[in-house]
């Protein structure tokens, strides 16, 4: 896994499981991504239909996939303006802990689902918290609320020059 091109995003993924969410089984195969220049989704989870669409990156991942309990894949994509030159690393971390409070709580994961929906009365917000994230998730949502559409608007002015 070691050529595995979002490699950072990956082991940041570990880093947050081992130190923020180790109480959370990995029952199946998570793969983490960036995805298409999202301004209004910084960060989704899915589980992977088929391998047609992470057939390049899948290869990195295919010794690891078969000792999972569960053979589903878990896709984890956040959006490729996180790529970009002068975006915080507790930002990335933050959406990337985000998402994996939905596994925690069953979706798009083999864990029972113990709420009906996945944002309903600040649950993400309240376990980022409960999980020592709670500032890192509050300079993130107040950097995102200051400086994300700047980088939104630069980087389409960038494309047209």
């Amino acid at each position: 896994m070691e050529n595995y091109p979002n490699i950072e995003l990956q082991n940041l993924l570990y880093e947050l499981w081992e130190n923020h969410f180790e109480d959370v089984p990995r029952k199946n195969l998570v793969i983490v991504k960036y995805g298409k220049f999202s301004k209004g989704r910084l960060g989704s989870i899915k589980w992977c239909k088929d391998l047609k669409g992470i057939k390049q990156i899948y290869k990195y991942f295919e010794e690891e996939h078969k000792i999972q309990d569960d053979k589903r894949i878990t896709l984890i994509i956040l959006t490729r303006y996180f790529t970009l030159d002068g975006i915080p690393n507790y930002v990335i971390k933050t959406t990337l802990a985000h998402e994996l409070v939905h596994y925690t709580h069953g979706f798009h994961s083999p864990l029972p689902q113990i709420y009906t929906y996945p944002h309903q009365g600040s649950l993400v917000k309240k376990e980022l918290k409960k999980r020592g994230l709670g500032e890192e998730y509050k300079l993130a949502d107040e950097w995102i609320k200051k400086y994300w559409d700047k980088i939104i608007k630069e980087q389409k002015k960038q494309k047209f020059l």
